[in-house]
Parts: structure tokens; sequence; C-alpha cells
């Protein structure tokens, strides 16, 4: 081995004696961890040694110098340790070989700790031991570490064959230290053939062992457990799911060392999740079908609902436009006979007959319209508690002496952007439905006050947030089961006998609330009264100042240089219109469509005012026409005439200062007192 120069052991005989030889040996070597020195004269069995060679054995220092037989050095070796000792130093001896034992010893604290011992055997000429030197290193730190390692590795061989599915560890470089038999399963290889290795090293799939080293380098240097799943590569070729737990190895010290990792097969787990997915996504498109399936048979059912309804409805109009026409064609037929006789006293009282008729199917055509919320509105800021208290008398007469009618609002109201003849309208088509739901008297009440809808109840009223007029018509009456109110508002549906109601009223009150902006909803209690709520949206404007126009107020014709432009595709209502401008004193011009109309305007033909139906043929309705000409004439006065606004024609929403609004049919004079105040204006 060439533990010991060989001028260091000479003799007194030679250059230096062996004291000599012994300090230059312990000054080389005190930087080492050396815990002793020896030589044994193997000839005459004598053992002589250094002063750190005494206290790691616990012998005198003298006899140390002195030297003793080799049995006696041994008394302090581990009596578990001897028998091996002593078998190294005879093969030593008999081989001529080095020698190296490692084994515990009992120092002068009677403690025991681990020491190697190093040593060579030298000879004579004819091969003969004669010398035997030798150091003793301290290895008491290393062999506890490594007993902790074995512990470890034990305890962690022994958990990892313990545990199913794939368990490991790495080092810090990413060798694999040691396995179970589920990682030499899934790797397809003997341990032989993947430990003290690396992924790259023995994984086929060089991307996969890329990833993996990136994964497990990132752990290890974060000290963050992480929680993935990869898609692995099998020895038999099929790609596999995997839900891997890995996390640092750390020492006692907190310091990471390596790394353990658990992974398990999760593959039927999501192959099981995917048909899963597969299966609700099926069921939910089977369930829409359904459900489409199930819409489309209550649609059937409701639209035949509808016709029956529609079919029981045209009988009833049929019959009172029957008699309408009747009324007003026989009225005809009697004048026309009258004057033929040169008879004219009782003319006015045809005339009023057949006045009387028109009015009616006009009012029978406004419901129609106001149930299919097509009906055309003239909204302005209005008064609602004014309004409700001027129509008090209609009501009370209306109702008749056995309702107890009661009017009450907070003060003060806010204002209401509607119209307000419409309101009236629907007000008393309420009040009329109450007083048939108490056929043997009771109370009506009127009730108005403002109301703030929150988030909640503008999600309940399907409005949006906001500041609302409440409206409120209460009765005594009857009261409805939820099956009726749910129905309530639905056209044509009625609970009053054949021919004694429609089942518009409270579509019309409804469609006139929903075009205004507003909502109806309705409460009910059967046999404790029923309540009908509008809800308005507030008008945050002022009222605009009345200014109402008197008739049979007088007026003076105007010159005919004033003109007149009639836009109406009705030769019959144009030629009336015509008629009346004409009796006021004013020119007239007149055109059939939008084309016609825009081309006048367009023009440089001086107008005053303009009336104009709102439906017109040619491509632009009245109030696009009127729009498209206010870049010429920016204050022209505007009377738009109609009996039906639909969505083509577009929402006539407020009107302006210079416009007004009349809804077909119309008496004539009617119209001749919007003209002159709007002429007088």
């Amino acid at each position: 081995m060439g533990i010991f120069p060989p001028r260091l052991l000479e003799d007194e005989a030679g250059e230096g004696s062996a004291a000599d030889a012994f300090e230059r040996l312990r000054l080389a070597l005190d930087a080492a961890a050396i815990v002793g020195t020896w030589i044994w004269d193997v000839p005459n069995d004598r053992v002589t040694a250094d002063e750190r060679f005494s206290k790691t054995f616990g012998i005198a220092v003298e006899d140390c110098r002195r030297g003793l037989p080799l049995t006696e050095m041994f008394v302090s070796i581990h009596p578990e340790d001897l028998p091996r000792v002593q078998a190294a130093v005879q093969e030593a001896l008999i081989k001529r070989a080095p020698y190296r034992c490692e084994y515990r010893i009992r120092g002068t604290d009677q403690t025991y700790r681990w020491i190697e011992a190093l040593g060579r055997v030298d000879t004579d000429d004819q091969g003969a031991p004669t010398l035997f030197p030798g150091i003793l290193l301290d290895i008491e730190a290393r062999r506890a570490a490594e007993a902790e390692r074995d512990r470890a590795t034990a305890l962690l061989r022994m958990f990892t064959e313990a545990v199913p599915g794939v368990v490991y560890a790495k080092d810090r470089e990413g060798r694999m230290l040691v396995a179970n038999r589920g990682t030499t399963a899934l790797i397809g290889r003997p341990p032989e053939e993947y430990l003290g290795k690396t992924d790259a090293e023995f994984l086929a799939d060089t991307e996969q062992s890329r990833i993996i080293t990136e994964t497990d380098q990132r752990i290890m240097s974060t000290g963050v457990a992480e929680v993935i799943e990869e898609q692995v590569s099998q020895p038999d070729g099929t790609v596999s799911v995997w839900l891997s737990t890995k996390e640092p190895l750390r020492s006692d010290a907190g310091e990471v060392i390596g790394l353990i990792g658990s992974s398990v097969d999760v593959t039927d787990r999501k192959n099981a999740e995917t048909a899963i997915h597969e299966l609700n996504a099926t069921l939910e498109q089977r369930v829409k079908e359904a459900i489409k399936e199930r819409e489309e048979a209550q649609e059937a059912l409701r639209q035949s609902q509808k016709m029956e309804a529609v079919g029981q409805l045209t009988g009833g109009i049929a019959h009172d436009f029957n008699n309408l026409l009747g009324g007003i064609s026989g009225c005809l037929e009697m004048m026309q006979a009258k004057l033929a006789q040169g008879e004219y006293k009782e003319l006015d009282r045809y005339v009023s007959v057949a006045l009387g008729a028109a009015q009616r199917g006009a009012a029978l055509t406004h419901r129609l319209l106001a149930f299919s919320r097509r009906q055309a509105l003239a909204p302005k800021a209005t008064d609602v508690h004014a309004l409700i208290t001027g129509l008090q008398p209609l009501v009370e007469r209306t109702v008749g002496p056995s309702i107890q009618l009661q009017v009450a609002s907070s003060q003060p109201l806010w204002l209401a952007l509607i119209d307000p003849g419409q309101l009236e309208n629907a007000l008393l088509n309420l009040c009329i439905n109450a007083r048939d739901a108490m056929p043997n008297g009771g109370r009506i009440s009127i009730g108005c006050d403002n109301d703030v809808v929150d988030a909640a109840a503008a999600r309940q009223l399907d409005l949006p947030e906001g500041q609302y007029l409440r409206i409120s018509v209460s009765d005594t009456g009857i009261g409805m089961p939820p099956s009726l109110i749910d129905k309530a508002f639905e056209p044509f549906f009625t609970t009053k006998p054949m021919g004694k109601g429609t089942g518009l009223g409270l579509s019309m009150v409804y469609g006139f609330a929903r075009q205004s902006g507003g909502q109806a909803r309705i409460t009910s209690t059967p046999g404790r009264g029923t309540t009908v709520a509008l809800y308005l949206p507030r008008f945050e404007g002022e009222l605009e100042p009345a200014q109402p126009f008197k008739s049979g107020e007088p007026f003076l014709p105007a010159s005919l240089a004033l003109t007149v432009l009639i836009v109406e595709d009705d030769a019959a209502l144009r030629m009336l219109l015509a008629e009346v401008v004409h009796g006021l004193g004013y020119a007239t011009i007149e055109a059939t469509d939008s084309v016609a109309g825009m081309r006048i305007l367009d023009s440089d033909v001086p107008i005053d005012l303009l009336i104009s139906d709102i439906g017109l043929p040619g491509g632009r309705s009245g109030l696009e026409m009127v729009a498209g000409s206010r870049h010429k004439r920016p204050e022209l006065k505007v009377l738009f005439i109609t009996g039906y606004a639909d969505d083509a024609t577009g929402h006539i929403g407020r009107l302006e200062k210079n416009m007004r609004l009349m809804v077909k049919p119309f008496g004539l004079d009617a119209l001749r007192d919007r003209l002159k105040e709007m002429f007088k204006a």
C-alpha cells in the first residue's frame, strides 16, 4: 500500500531513531483525520504506537511507546468486531496483502466509536513478515450517516414494497435510489437496469424523460410539492394516464436531498369521466330535444286554443259589426229614400244613428289594436291624479249606484309620459271588470302612488330598475284562483258567457301598459277581491302648458295663399280631408304616397301644414318622410293621422311641440277643431 515512507521507519542504526520517525510521521499526518499510527514487529509480536493511538484504544501512553503484544492491543475492540479484525490481520499476513478493516473501539471515555484501520505487511528477502505498520482513521460520522442512510433506505424500501401503485425516490441529480415493484412493472425493466440511473438513461421516450426531468428539477429547486397528470408510454406501446404526486425529500436539517414520488394509474377513471361526460352531453341533448318537443306541443295546443278563441271572437265581432253596418246602411238607405221624396225633417235622426254606429265600430277597433300593442299612442306628460279625478264622475255613472267608488293617492305624485286618452280607457275597462265581479254590489278603490322598483322587484316584474307611477284598481268581488290569474291577460280569454265579452278588456290594459314602457300585474284571492296594478315610468320633465281650443270659437278664414299638403293613400279620406281644409279657407296639395309627398316637401313650394298618414305606400312611413324633410322645413307643422302603428312604421314616441296625432276613425268636427288649434298656435 505504501502507507509509510520507508525512511520514516528506519531503526536507530540508520539515519534516524524510531522516535524521530514517529515524530516526522505525526507532523505529516496532523492535518488528516487520523487518530493513531502503529508499527507491529511481527517476529517479536511487539506493537508500538503514538499518543493518538493511545487515546483511541484507551491504552496507557507508556505501554504504547514501550510496545505490547498484539493480543493486548486488541482488548479494546468491540467483541462483535474482534473475530473479523483477527481474520483480516491473518489474511493480510498470509497473502502479504494490504490490510483494511472497519470496527468499533472503546476509547478512554469508555464509549465505542467507529474507526478504519489501514496497514501493510513488509517482508524480508525470504518473504517472511517483518513489520506491519498502519494508521487509524476516524469514520464515526461516516458510519453514522451510512447507518442512517441504510435505515432510511430499508424503511423506504419496506414502505414502497407495501404500497400499491408506483413509489420511488431519487437523489438530487435525478438518479433512482429505490423503487417498488409497481415502478419496475411500469418501467418494464428489472431494478438493476434503472436503479442508480436517471430517466434519460433508462427511458426510451426522450420527450417524456425531458418533461419528467424538468418537473423533478423544478420541485427540488422550489421545494414545493406538485400533483401532476402525465401521459405515460407503457412497455407494450400503449399510452396511459397517471396521476403523480411529487414532493422534495429533505434531510434532518431540512436540506432538499432528493425527491420522493408516487403515481396511480387513472386511465380507467379518465375513460369513465369521458364516458360520463359524453353520456351527460347525450342526455342533455335528449332533454333539450324533449323540452323542444314539449314546447312545440304546448305551442300547438296554445295555437289550437287561440284559434278556438279567435273563432268565438270573430263570431262575436262579426255579429257586432253586422249590427253596426246594418244600422249605418239602413240609415243611409232611409236618408236616400227621404231625399228622393223631398222629406228632410227626419234626416238628422238618421245621421245621428249612423254616426253612433260608426263610433261604436271605432271603439271596437281601438280595443283590438290595444291588446295587440299596435295602437297609435300620443304620449305626453300627464298629471295622473288630475286625470283620475276628472274621470271619477264617468266611472261612477258607468258602475252604477250599487258600487261605492273610492279614489286615493299620495301627494305629490310624479308625472307620467303616457297617452292620457288610452289611460282613461284602461282605467274605465278595469272599473267595468271590477263592477262585473261584484254582481251584488261592493267597493272599487283607485289608488295611485310613487314606487321605486329595485333590482329584486325589477326581476319579479320584468321591468328595468327605476322610478314608476303605480296605479291600482281594487274590488271586493268574487276574486280569481291562480289558474285564472295566469290567463287573465291572454287575448280572447274571458269567463263571461258568449256575447257578454270579447276577452279583450284586460289584454288591452296589458298592451297599453307594456307599450308605454311599463307593466301590469294581477293579485287576487277568491272570495275577497282582485287588484290590478299598472306600473308606468316616471317622467321627470314638466307639464306642457294647457291651451285648449274650444269648439265653436270664432275662427277667421285664412288666405288661400296658405297651403296644406295632404298625404293619404285612401281616396275617400283624402277627399274628406281636402273638403275640411278648403272649408277652413286653405289651399290644398294632395299626394297619394310617400314618394310624391317627399318630392313636394323637397321642392320650393311653400307648405304651411302637413297632414299625413303614418302608414304610407312608397317605401317610407309618414314619420320617415317628415324626418327626411326636416333639413329643409325644420318648423313645419304636422298632423299625423293613423289607426295602426306596427313595427314597420316605427314607434311614435313623444311628439315634438309642433306635431299632433289623431287616431282613425275620427269625427270631422274633431278634425276641424284640431286644425284650428294648430293654425292658431
